[in-house]
Parts: structure tokens; C-alpha cells; sequence
């Protein structure tokens, strides 16, 4: 969410948020802002009309990165279908133009996609198999927290929202060491296992709550993990604080 808007700027806002009938295939406008009044902005919605919007409902910046982490072993039953899932989904939210999904195998690749479009993001999806403290790639094997959220730590990153599906990433030796790192605002992912049908169900409903419905991170995560049946649940971390989620 936006902070310190500022006169001039340009933000996203969802359509849902916006009173007057507004006509856009995706779940955000983008928009000016006309003048700062308190906690909210005000914005032009046609007409020759404007209206006052939250500015914790605006982004500065939307864009979503899909990496699906290969393994060479499951890749056709069940990540390259998980990743389809979320895929086709999100371009029901936003257009194609804000969505990037990518197959790697190494860690090397993500460094290249990374240095030459991290600014274009606001979300970053993780597909792959994962423990405690470890992502596993097929050209590398597992590789640990540091060595992996490194790569995103490039000169002049904004802080970004991580969305991992992998399994057990939602660990402290993952997660919470994950949402220290200056490329990452927050960091979600699976406390234990998590089934493919169910991690895709969770992500989409993290993101109709975030992105569409305007909520906070927070409250989306809530909303999402709330709507995840069995016994299966994932943490949210920031600043390597646990901010929602089971603590054992």
C-alpha cells in the first residue's frame, strides 16, 4: 500500500473502491492524484467529477513476477499445473501487461530476469518444493534462505511482497530470515506440506482480498488463511517478526 502520496503522483486503485461507474478489464485504474487530504487522496474518476480514496487502497506500483522453480521430477503433475492455476487467474485480475511467469531451473536465471525487471514488481509468486530453510532447484539443488534471497537484493530494489507455495518455506529459518532481506516487505508462505489445490486456492484468495477488495496484506493473509480447509496453514513475516499465522 501507498505511503506519503504526493500531488501529481500516479497510483493504482481498485475499481471495486471507486464509487462512479468505471469500465476496465482489470481490477485496478490507474490514476493522478489531484490533491492530498488527510488520510485519503483525491482522484479524477470522468465526468469532470473526483472523489476521495483511501490511500491505504492505492499502490504505487502493480506487477506480478510468477517463478516456477524447477525440479525436472514433478514439474508436469503438479508445479507447471499449479502455476497454469494462478496464472489464468491473475490475468482475470490485471492485464498481461502486469504479469511476468517464468520456468527456472537455477538460481542464475532468476539473477539475470531479476537485474534486468525487478522495478516492474510489486509481487513476487514462488512455485517449487521447499523445507525449512532451503528452496530446491534442479540445476543447483538446495539452496539455503541467504543464498537465495540475495539475488534479489540488487542496487535501488523497492521492497517487494513474496508469496511462496513451496512447502515448509513458511519456517522461521526461512520466512522470517526471507523478510529481513531489503527486497522483501513481506514474506508468506506454508508453515508445513501444502497439497497443489490447496496452495493454489490460498494465493487466489490472498489476492482478490489484496489486490481487488483492497485489503491490507494483513487482513488478506487473514482472510485467505481463514478460507483454506484441513489442517494446512501459512505464515506471514515481516522484518523477521512473526506478524500473523500459527507460532508452533
Amino acid at each position: 500500500m501507498a505511503k506519503n502520496l504526493h500531488i501529481d503522483e500516479r497510483v493504482f486503485v481498485p475499481v471495486s473502491k471507486i464509487k462512479a461507474n468505471v469500465q476496465s478489464p482489470s481490477s485496478f485504474v490507474e490514476k493522478r492524484v489531484l490533491a492530498v487530504e488527510g488520510r485519503s487522496v483525491r482522484v479524477d474518476v470522468g465526468n469532470a467529477e473526483t472523489e476521495l480514496v483511501a490511500s491505504s487502497l492505492c499502490h504505487r506500483n502493480i506487477g506480478v513476477l510468477m517463478l516456477n522453480i524447477g525440479d525436472l521430477e514433478t514439474e508436469t503433475t503438479l508445479l507447471d499445473p499449479l502455476g497454469k492455476s494462478i496464472l489464468q487467474f491473475c490475468r482475470l485480475l490485471v492485464s498481461d501487461d502486469f504479469i511476468h511467469a517464468y520456468k527456472v531451473r537455477s538460481l542464475q536465471e532468476i539473477e539475470v530476469l531479476w537485474g534486468r525487471s525487478h522495478a516492474a514488481y510489486s509481487h513476487v509468486i514462488l512455485i517449487g518444493h521447499g523445507s525449512d530453510a532451503s528452496i530446491k532447484f534442479a540445476n543447483g539443488d538446495w539452496i539455503d534462505t541467504d543464498a537465495f534471497m540475495n539475488v534479489f537484493d540488487v542496487a535501488g530494489v523497492s521492497a517487494k511482497t513474496f508469496i511462496s507455495l513451496c512447502c515448509e518455506t513458511g519456517y522461521k529459518a526461512f520466512g522470517g530470515a526471507a523478510s529481513s532481506h531489503n527486497s522483501c516487505e513481506r514474506f508468506i508462505g506454508p508453515f508445513h506440506s501444502v497439497h497443489g489445490a490447496i496452495a493454489s486456492q490460498f494465493v487466489q484468495t490472498f489476492l482478490v482480498y489484496h489486490l481487488l477488495e483492497g485489503e491490507t496484506a494483513t487482513v488478506a493473509f487473514k482472510h485467505a488463511r481463514a478460507s483454506v480447509p484441513g489442517s494446512t496453514s501459512f505464515r506471514l513475516w515481516k522484518d523477521r517478526k512473526l506478524v500473523a499465522g500459527p507460532k508452533s
